[in-house]
């Protein structure tokens, strides 16, 4: 997904967030939450290519056209989100972490729903079971159409 859409995605969550538990942190979390989960994108790419993604272009490039690399993203995990919402219940965090876990947890969905990726593509199981393979995490259509 592009970053204008999870701006877009993350206001509009924010919104209802705020609608339901009207707090500054907690809106705030949820806002940021649902735009900087992305930030393990860099990660990947300074694991994959030794150097630090100086350029949006670059970035983009390695995240959505190269067939080669590993999309580790750890970030992007159903098992640790599933982690940190029972902790938020479990330790009873107050709304800041639950606005927070809101946000990555609508970001993370609407990847699911809108990237071309293979069903448990956001499980972190499942990638380390492929080895971070990009040919078993995205469909196989997309998979064959990158760098043609």
């Amino acid at each position: 997904m592009s970053p204008v859409s999870h701006v877009i995605i993350s206001a509009a969550t924010s919104g209802i967030f705020w609608s339901f538990i009207p707090s500054w942190s907690g809106t705030l979390a949820c806002f940021l939450s649902g735009i900087f989960l992305d930030l393990d994108h860099h990660f990947d790419y300074y694991l994959n290519k030794k150097a630090i993604p100086l350029s949006y272009k670059k970035l983009l490039s390695f995240s959505e056209k190269e067939k080669a690399g590993k999309p580790y993203l750890f970030l992007h995990s159903y098992e640790l989100l599933a982690l940190f919402w029972f902790s938020i219940f479990y330790f009873q965090w107050g709304p800041l972490w639950g606005g927070l876990a809101v946000g990555i947890t609508v970001h993370i969905i609407a990847d699911q729903l809108c990237n071309p990726v293979r069903p448990l593509s956001y499980f972190l199981l499942y990638r380390i079971k492929h080895e971070f393979h990009r040919g078993k995490l995205l469909t196989e259509k997309h998979y064959q159409t990158l760098q043609e």
